[in-house]
């Protein structure tokens, strides 16, 4: 993992403390042929949505426990509630199993949910309610994370660029998970769901745009969407994708499990990058919930969730979305979702050469970035930056400046700041991540160098990630 990527993993580590109480569990279900009529299926009556096709009628996923399934479940399904010693790609891993009452029949809708930070499959079964779904005749399936991720250690959902496609043990589970799920119970392969929140949502992410050929939507609960990408351009497959959100308040700042204190990180400006760009693919319909200033939360509306997901099978195209619950603290559109740009910085001119060219960089990459200026609030301040004001950094670029060493540096910002392509998201940084680990790379004879590390290095999300730093300001 390069320097960059390093500070992109600590502004990640504003992530959820999540906590929760112990998992529910529903009655056996009895696998059976389809039925002529599907009663979890919702009526145009009952959801104001578009009743489903023929093409929409419910068909089993063909699969065999011998071949789908860990040695531990060739022999026998996975019971109602936690089951251990689910062995993928050599993990030994966990999962809640949530089955509807026996009344349902057919191949029922599968929804397989994603844990946030600092809880298991069990807490976040029960702290989102989803055996609310199990009651409307779902089959759930409540993974547990073992810290695969390489950018946040929750879920194996961000990656690199470049390093997108490689093998990805998580997804290695949901592939089994789909499969030995099939091979036990009658699952309808035009409704398999996914959907999680927090470190869940991101993950949620990856799934959704690495297996848009099996899934038919899901639902992303405050997930970060950078860096999510599955490594090829290629449009994704027909799907339905809810993103959702707390609200303008939906941010976290606090202690890490690890004990780091991390500043505020919004999630609202990542909600944003998710809507426009499943927005955009051809073949998704995308829909967005904002809470009415809910915090960092699941949004309490599983009902019209259950709802909205059941109303689009894989391939049954566009249909109206139910209408929203009288009182739900909640607002639904089926348009993208865009985020106000934040006030452009200008940073004028400067009296020393390199100067107006670093703090335009600075501005441009991180003071107008939602995601990472709102995580490195407080280094901006130091810089000199107020609002949207530029001539704090300036004053002290010229001040602290001086000498061989810093006109080095500032050079070298310079160079960088001119073919910089800043925009939004994590990604949207990286130029200025990029400039600061190569530009001050051994410069303790840059005054200049050392304060602005200094500075970053007062931010624990971020200063163990920064080498640079920490060796030229200790």
């Amino acid at each position: 993992m390069t320097n960059t990527h390093r500070l992109a993993a600590a502004l990640l580590a504003t992530a959820l403390v999540l906590a929760a109480c112990s998992g529910e569990n529903g009655a056996p279900i009895s696998p059976s042929a389809p039925e002529s009529s599907d009663p979890t299926l919702p009526s145009a009556e009952d959801s104001g949505a578009k009743a489903p096709t023929a093409d929409a009628a419910p068909e089993p996923l063909p699969a065999d426990p011998k071949t789908a399934c860990p040695d531990a479940y060739r022999d026998h399904a996975p019971v109602s509630g936690l089951n251990a010693d689910f062995v993928v790609s050599g993990q030994n891993r966990e999962l809640v199993l949530i089955l509807p009452p026996a009344s349902f029949t057919g191949p029922r809708p599968l929804f397989i949910g994603f844990n946030g930070t600092s809880e298991n499959g069990t807490k976040f079964a029960t702290r989102a309610k989803l055996a609310e779904f199990a009651a409307k005749g779902f089959i759930v399936v409540v993974p547990s994370s073992v810290g695969n991720g390489s950018y946040w250690p929750i879920w194996d959902a961000m990656r690199a660029p470049g390093n997108e496609g490689g093998p990805n043990k998580d997804l290695d589970l949901f592939d089994a998970i789909v499969g030995c799920t099939a091979a036990h119970f009658t699952v309808d392969k035009k409704r398999i769901f996914v959907g999680g929140h927090s470190a869940g949502g991101i993950f949620t992410n990856k799934v959704l745009r690495a297996r848009s050929n099996v899934v038919a939507g899901g639902i992303v609960g405050s997930g970060v969407f950078s860096l999510t990408s599955n490594g090829t351009n290629a449009p994704m497959d027909s799907t339905f994708v809810l993103v959702t959100w707390g609200g303008d308040n939906d941010a976290y700042h606090g202690t890490t499990p690890s004990g780091v204190n991390v500043p505020e990180f919004s999630f609202v400006e990542q909600a944003s990058l998710a809507s426009t760009y499943y927005e955009a693919q051809p073949a998704v319909q995308q829909a967005y919930c904002r809470g009415n200033d809910l915090g960092h939360a699941w949004l309490p509306i599983n009902g019209w969730f259950i709802d909205a997901l059941l109303a689009h099978p894989k391939g049954a195209g566009a249909v109206p979305l139910p209408p929203v619950p009288a009182g739900a603290p909640v607002v639904c559109s089926d348009a993208a979702y865009q985020v106000p740009p934040l006030p452009a910085v200008s940073c004028g001119t400067s009296t020393r050469a390199g100067c107006q060219a670093t703090c335009q960089l600075m501005a441009d990459c991180v003071a107008e970035n939602r995601t990472v200026g709102t995580v490195m609030k407080q280094q901006l301040t130091s810089f000199g930056f107020s609002g949207t004001s530029c001539g704090g950094c300036l004053t002290k670029c010229q001040q602290n400046g001086g000498g061989s060493a810093n006109a080095a540096v500032l050079a070298c910002f310079q160079q960088a700041q001119s073919t910089a392509q800043c925009g939004a998201g994590i990604e949207g940084s990286f130029p200025m991540m990029s400039a600061v680990d190569k530009c001050c790379k051994g410069r303790t004879d840059s005054t200049f160098c050392v304060g602005l590390c200094t500075s970053i290095n007062q931010n624990e999300a971020a200063s163990s990630f920064f080498p640079v730093c920490k060796a030229i300001a200790p």
